[in-house]
């Protein structure tokens, strides 16, 4: 976003309203130069293309990429020439996704340890972008994107959209975890214009009470073809729109970025009138798989490389659950190979209706961070919790918060009623979930706690993973 350079951000925070709309305006400029560009109109015709290729088409495709990259990566990335020697291995060895196994994987501890080492030596700075994920330690991960690669990215979102009907032009909103409003300034508009893009930013950390007319009079008014956030934004505008007994029609929501769970799913339809279309990616941008008119998520084969690994390390058969690990075939600057994200889910080996050669994968199931760990050891996903919100009704939303092994404590933002019985039929439902002997307190607050990307985050796990292990293990 344009405030990511300091001196334009300083003049964007110092600017009144009218200028901001026309700063955002200005980078919607940029934006509309790049869509109009060679490279993203010629990912554009090739994605359009690929989606209806054959699978063994698809797979050729993503093979000969796949060796590409192992040749790159041999020849110019040291990292990957000391591992692959000291495994006695050369390009010749790699041919397809299943040899990938005779490498280690890539934790983030790799990346922050053998950064130079794993910046090609042939990519020069003026043809990268730096990225960065702010993960759950507070310590972001740094690496490099090749500029052409994120502009790949911007084609899989168009061609995400497209299957909703989008076409350039069309009015569409953005709400995410963007500074567009400074959280100190007293003020109304709570949105910014991009005239050229035809494309309005909502804030992402004025979600209240007091603001929720106001956002949905400002859908109902604008009405776009798509809003597109995180699903915590959207699920709380949709719970805050819900106890205010408001709809504002939507045809397309897109979500990126979080799990999206299908209590979070339900109310945002009902309340938008629309049908979800989420999107599983990350900030390394290395493996995208995106939902279609079904509701089935497909791996797009022509970016990134998706393996499911099993406890041994292994690779899981089709619908076998495991630790997903990426492999992204397009970043020739920090190529990232085998890399553990840390999510866990499993692929699919059936057809979908839509048509589409594009391979199939379940929904994200979560990590460590969006888990319980009970008192008896038991994992619980926020999928498996969040559904507390159909049974109190005086509570807007709530997060779960956990420091040690089989206790939680329940941060509530409550709506205008919340009493005793409230209270006593939250601690039901969560020890229905969670076991009799995990130790659940309630805290009210008047704001639930954001990350700096502004998503609210429905469980806070801050167990240090030796306490994860110890507890999981007795």
């Amino acid at each position: 976003m344009i405030y990511d350079h300091p001196l334009i951000g300083w003049v964007y925070r110092h600017s009144p309203v009218a200028a901001q709309h026309a700063l955002v305006s200005a980078y919607g400029g940029l934006k509309w130069l790049e869509e109009h560009g060679r490279v993203f109109r010629g990912y554009v015709a090739e994605l359009e293309r690929t989606q209806w290729w054959p699978r063994a088409d698809l797979k050729g495709l993503q093979e000969e990429r796949l060796r590409a990259l192992i040749e790159h990566a041999y020849a110019h990335v040291p990292y990957y020439r000391r591992v692959m020697d000291e495994h006695k291995l050369t390009p010749a060895d790699i041919h397809t996704g299943g040899d990938l196994y005779k490498l280690p994987v890539l934790t983030k501890q790799d990346i922050r340890r053998h950064w130079d080492e794993l910046r090609a030596r042939n990519v020069p700075n003026r043809r990268v972008t730096m990225g960065r994920t702010g993960g759950t330690t507070g310590v972001p991960l740094k690496f490099t994107l090749d500029t052409a690669r994120v502009i790949f990215d911007h084609a899989l979102i168009y061609r995400h959209w497209s299957w909703a009907g989008f076409r350039p032009g069309d009015w569409h909103v953005i709400l995410r975890g963007l500074v567009l409003v400074p959280t100190d300034r007293a003020t109304r508009v709570y949105w910014r214009h991009d005239w050229v893009t035809r494309r309005i930013y909502l804030s992402g950390f004025h979600l209240a009470r007091e603001t929720v007319a106001s956002y949905a009079d400002r859908l109902r008014a604008w009405a776009p073809k798509i809003l597109a956030g995180y699903p915590s934004n959207l699920f709380a505008l949709a719970r805050f729109m819900e106890a205010a007994e408001m709809v504002a029609p939507v045809p397309a929501i897109f979500t990126s970025s979080e799990v999206v769970t299908p209590v979070e799913r339900a109310v945002i339809e009902r309340q938008f009138a629309g049908k979800v279309w989420d999107r599983y990616g990350t900030g390394e941008r290395l493996v995208v798989s995106q939902q279609c008119e079904h509701g089935r998520y497909h791996q797009n084969v022509e970016y990134g490389l998706l393996q499911v690994d099993d406890e041994c390390g292994e690779p899981c058969a089709p619908g076998a659950h495991g630790r997903l690990i990426h492999t992204g075939l397009t970043n020739l600057s920090m190529p990232l190979i085998r890399y553990v994200i840390e999510d866990m889910g499993h692929t699919l080996d059936d057809a979908c209706p839509c048509g589409r050669g594009l391979p199939l994968m379940g929904p994200v199931t979560g990590r460590k961070d969006d888990v319980i760990l009970t008192a008896d050891g038991r994992l619980m996903p926020r999928a498996g919790l969040d559904q507390i919100h159909e049974f109190v009704d005086n509570l807007e939303r709530c997060q779960l918060v956990q420091e040690r092994p089989g206790a939680v404590t329940v941060r509530v933002l409550p709506r205008p009623g919340f009493n005793a019985a409230d209270e006593a039929e939250l601690k039901r439902q969560l020890a229905r979930r969670l076991g009799p002997d995990t130790q659940i307190e309630i805290e009210l607050v008047e704001a639930l706690e954001l990350t700096p990307t502004g998503k609210e985050r429905f469980i806070i796990s801050r167990l240090a993973a030796d306490a994860f292990m110890a507890g999981l293990n007795g």
